[in-house]
């Protein structure tokens, strides 16, 4: 199954840890992963860095940074 792709720039407001997460979750609800969602955001409110939370969310859905300031794969 292919990942969702999910747009942000880190050098902008749309680098935002909670940002990006609200775009992820607007990306898994519309495949209606929802319970996937909440233990996603779980794991990334306990995340102890920035770089670690984008790796948390980047296993769920395509992270694309289009500042390409953090290679995430």
């Amino acid at each position: 199954m292919k990942r969702p792709e999910v747009h942000f720039q880190s050098r902008h407001e749309s680098g935002n840890t909670l940002y990006i997460l609200g775009l992820v979750r607007n990306a898994l609800q519309k495949e209606h992963r929802i319970t996937e969602y909440n233990d996603l955001r779980d794991a990334v409110f306990s995340a102890g860095s920035y770089e670690e939370a984008l790796r948390l969310m980047n296993q769920h859905v395509t992270l694309i940074d289009d500042d390409e300031y953090y290679d995430l794969n």
